[in-house]
């Protein structure tokens, strides 16, 4: 069998050698994790995951710095990772939201912001990173919104735009944590 066998058959690198058998989906999670691990760490902040997602959150980044109002800045994230490259359109990512997921993400009664990120990585999961002497490289990108106050549906779902502007990264995410800390929204 080689590396172009389904998501259920014997999976191989390009040497032959066999890829463990965690379900794609859970691939997918722990990469996102991952990902997200990497930008956390290279903002220098800390990230809590949570036990269960109840509230619509996966994890909680958290920062300690001077802002205008306070001195640490916390954001809840919801996590998404899909390998749907249609998903990626002109002006940002679409994603579909259940209406109980929507309705979470938007709520304004809530002590921590909320994001939703959603990671698009290449199809096939081996060309998700590439490691070596030169360095690691996770592949693809992820896409942040905030969806706080956002007006109700009516349907059972609703088609959010992450836009392509706000790409996750470090930069974005120290955006994200001094806008909070000063007071206002991600």
């Amino acid at each position: 069998m080689t590396a172009e066998d389904d998501e259920w058959g014997m999976r191989t690198t390009r040497e032959g050698v066999p890829y463990g058998t965690l379900h794609p989906s859970e691939c997918q999670q722990q990469f996102s994790l991952a990902f997200t691990h990497a930008i956390v760490a290279a903002a220098r902040c800390t990230i809590s995951n949570l036990v269960s997602d109840v509230e619509t959150v996966d994890y909680t980044v958290r920062q300690s710095a001077r802002h205008l109002k306070y001195t640490s800045s916390t954001v809840d994230v919801q996590m998404k990772c899909t390998r749907q490259q249609d998903v990626l359109k002109n002006d940002g990512v679409h994603w579909k939201l259940s209406k109980d997921h929507y309705d979470k993400l938007r709520e304004t009664a809530t002590y921590n912001r909320k994001i939703l990120v959603v990671l698009v990585v290449p199809q096939e999961h081996r060309d998700w990173l590439v490691s070596d002497e030169s360095g690691m490289l996770l592949r693809k990108a992820a896409y942040w919104v905030n969806l706080e106050g956002s007006g109700p549906i009516a349907g059972g779902s609703k088609t959010v735009v992450l836009p392509r502007q706000n790409h996750f990264n470090v930069e974005q995410l120290l955006g994200i944590l001094r806008r909070v800390g000063d007071g206002g929204r991600p």
